[in-house]
């Protein structure tokens, strides 16, 4: 596993009211940086954050 330093390390947080497209934005932003290699559903309940 690789070794991240302090100073390497982001820390982001999404707020919002329920139903407000969190979940779909963090799994656009893990699809386009391409850290996934698809996109998650939240009906389906198989994104990366949930």
């Amino acid at each position: 596993m690789k070794t991240y330093t302090t100073d390497q390390i982001k820390n982001i947080v999404l707020v919002g009211n329920s139903g407000a497209g969190k979940t779909t934005l963090a799994e656009s932003m893990l699809y386009e940086g391409k850290v996934i290699d698809r996109r998650g559903d939240v009906d389906s309940k198989n994104t990366a954050s949930d």
